[in-house]
C-alpha cells in the first residue's frame, strides 16, 4: 500500500508540475496510457493521481477520450478568492482581540515575494503569497479551517500559473502591493486600515480586475 501510495503521489506531483511549468495548458487531452509509460508504471496510481487533480477542478475525465487539462474559469477563480478573503476578516476579527505574533515570520515570506516579483519568477511569486496567506490567517488555529485554506489556495495557484503562461504579457503580481499594505497595518498594529486594504481587494475581484 505504502509503494502504490507513493507511486500514486510521484505521478500527481508529475502532472502538477506539468501545470506549473507550463508545459501543458488548458484544452490539452492527456491520455493515461502514454502518461503510465511516460512514467513507468501502471495505470492504476497514473488513475488515482488524474482523480486527485478532478477533484481540486484541475482536470476532467471523458469517457473514451481522455483527460482534458479545464479551461480556466474567471468566475471560479474570484469566488476561490473571495473564500479566502472571508478567511481573511475573520483573522483581522481575532487579530483586533488578540493581536498578530507572527509579524517577523510575514515580514520574512513578504521580502521573497518581494524579491520573486523584482526578478518576475511568478511561480515563487505565487507560492511566496500563498504563503503569506496562510501565516497570515494562522491566528484562526482552527484545523479545518486550515486545511480548506491550503485546498482552496493549492487550486488558486494553479489556476493563477496557468493564467500567467497564457496571458504573459498582461499585469500581474498584483498580489505584492497588496499583501505589502497588509504587512504595514500589521505592522502599525491598525485594524482598521488592514479592513480597508481587504475591502478594497474586495472590491478589485467584484470588479473583474485581475488578482494575481
Amino acid at each position: 500500500m505504502e509503494v502504490a501510495g507513493t507511486l500514486i503521489d510521484t505521478a500527481y506531483d508529475y502532472l502538477r508540475n506539468q501545470l506549473i511549468i507550463g508545459e501543458v495548458l488548458p484544452g490539452t487531452m492527456l491520455s493515461e496510457n502514454e502518461l503510465a509509460l511516460q512514467l513507468g508504471m501502471s495505470r492504476t496510481p497514473v488513475r488515482l493521481a488524474i482523480s486527485r487533480l478532478e477533484s481540486e477542478g484541475v482536470v476532467q475525465s471523458l469517457k473514451k477520450r481522455g483527460v482534458l487539462v479545464k479551461s480556466i474559469s474567471w468566475q471560479e477563480s474570484s469566488e476561490l478568492a473571495e473564500v479566502i478573503l472571508a478567511m481573511q476578516f475573520y483573522a483581522t476579527a481575532i487579530i483586533e482581540r488578540e493581536g498578530f505574533k507572527e509579524l517577523d515570520q510575514l515580514r520574512a515570506i513578504y521580502a521573497r515575494q518581494l524579491a520573486a516579483t523584482e526578478q518576475e519568477d511568478y511561480v515563487a511569486y505565487i507560492q511566496h503569497s500563498m504563503e503569506f496567506t496562510t501565516c497570515f490567517v494562522s491566528v484562526l488555529r482552527n484545523r479545518s479551517m486550515l486545511e480548506a485554506l491550503d485546498k482552496h489556495q493549492s487550486k488558486t495557484m494553479l489556476f493563477g500559473i496557468m493564467n500567467y503562461r497564457m496571458t504573459p504579457h498582461a499585469p500581474h503580481f498584483s498580489a505584492t502591493p497588496h499583501n505589502g499594505s497588509i504587512l504595514k497595518a500589521l505592522e502599525n498594529n491598525d485594524c482598521e486600515a488592514l479592513k480597508n486594504v481587504l475591502f478594497a481587494f474586495s472590491s478589485r475581484i467584484r470588479e473583474g480586475r485581475s488578482f494575481y
